[in-house]
C-alpha cells in the first residue's frame, strides 16, 4: 500500500515537473526595458520649424507603455491675463504666475491610461494632467484669490502652443519591440529634455527607461541671440537697419510695379 502511495505521489510530482517546464519554455521571455530616441539633438536654425521624433526599444511583450516627454526640470511660467478695466475696456490687466510645472509635457501610450493604472499610480509617476496640477501653485501679481479655473485656462494655452498633449494608443508594438512616432513643437524652448519610458504590469510601474533630447540654437540664431544678450545696442541698431532696408526693398517693388501701369 505504502509502494503505491509512492508510486503515485512520483507520478504526481513527475506531472507538475513537466507542466512546469513546458511553462517555462512556451512562455514569452522577460526583456529588458530600453529606450532610443531620433534625433536626440535638435538644432533651432532660421528654417527651424520642429521636428519628428522616432522612439523605439524593447520590453516585455504583454506590458503596457507610457512615454512621457517633458522638461528635466520644472519651472515657473508667468503669463498675462486679461479683465475690463472699469467694467467695460478689455485690457491686460496683471501676471499670473504658476510655480513648479513643466515647459513641455507630452504623454503617449499603448492604450487608454485609466485602464493601465489607478490614479494614487499615476499621481505617484507624474502621469497625466491630474498629476501637473496637484503639485502647481499659482499666484495672481494683484494677490487676489485663484481658483482652479485658472488652472484649465493654463492647460488650454499650453495644448494651443502644442506644448502640452496626451495621445493615448499611438505607441505601437510588434513582439518585444515598440515605436513612436511624435512631432516635436517648434514652440518649445532650448534646453534638455527628457524622454522615459514606462512599463506597466497589473497596474504598477515594473520598468523604467530614459534618454535625453537637447534643444538648442544653431548658426544665425545662435549669433544673433548671443548679440541680443550680450550687446543689445548693437543688436537694436541691426534691427532698425534691416528693417529700414526691408521696407526700401518693399517700397521700390511697389513702386516699379506702379510705373508699368
Amino acid at each position: 500500500m505504502l509502494r503505491n502511495n509512492i508510486r503515485s505521489y512520483g507520478r504526481v510530482l513527475l506531472a507538475a515537473t513537466a507542466l512546469f517546464v513546458l511553462s517555462a519554455l512556451t512562455a514569452e521571455p522577460a526583456r529588458a526595458l530600453t529606450c532610443q530616441v531620433t534625433p536626440d539633438n535638435i538644432g533651432i536654425s532660421l528654417i527651424y520649424n520642429g521636428a519628428t521624433l522616432t522612439i523605439t526599444g524593447e520590453s516585455t511583450p504583454g506590458d503596457d507603455l507610457i512615454v512621457k516627454v517633458s522638461s528635466t526640470q520644472y519651472t515657473d511660467v508667468h503669463l498675462k491675463y486679461k479683465g475690463k478695466a472699469s467694467g467695460i475696456f478689455w485690457m491686460k490687466l496683471g501676471t499670473m504666475e504658476f510655480k513648479n510645472v513643466p515647459n513641455v509635457y507630452m504623454l503617449y501610450s499603448t492604450g487608454p491610461l485609466n485602464n493601465m493604472m489607478g490614479a494614487e499610480a499615476r499621481a505617484a509617476n507624474q502621469i497625466g494632467y491630474d498629476a501637473i496640477r496637484a503639485n502647481a501653485t499659482m499666484e495672481r501679481s494683484d494677490h487676489a484669490e485663484v481658483g482652479p479655473e485658472w488652472f484649465d485656462q493654463f492647460l488650454k494655452f499650453k495644448q494651443k502652443e502644442k506644448l502640452y498633449s496626451i495621445t493615448e494608443g499611438t505607441v505601437t508594438r510588434n513582439g518585444n519591440q515598440f515605436k513612436l512616432e511624435a512631432h516635436w513643437p517648434f514652440q518649445a524652448p532650448p534646453e534638455t529634455y527628457n524622454v522615459q519610458v514606462l512599463a506597466v504590469r497589473n497596474g504598477q510601474v515594473v520598468e523604467q527607461a530614459t534618454a535625453p533630447i537637447t534643444v538648442a540654437q544653431v548658426g544665425m540664431v545662435k549669433k544673433l541671440s548671443g548679440l541680443a544678450f550680450n550687446n543689445a545696442a548693437v543688436y537694436g541698431i541691426m534691427a532698425i537697419v534691416i528693417a529700414m532696408v526691408a521696407g526700401f526693398a518693399v517700397g521700390a517693388i511697389f513702386k516699379k510695379g506702379g510705373g508699368s501701369h
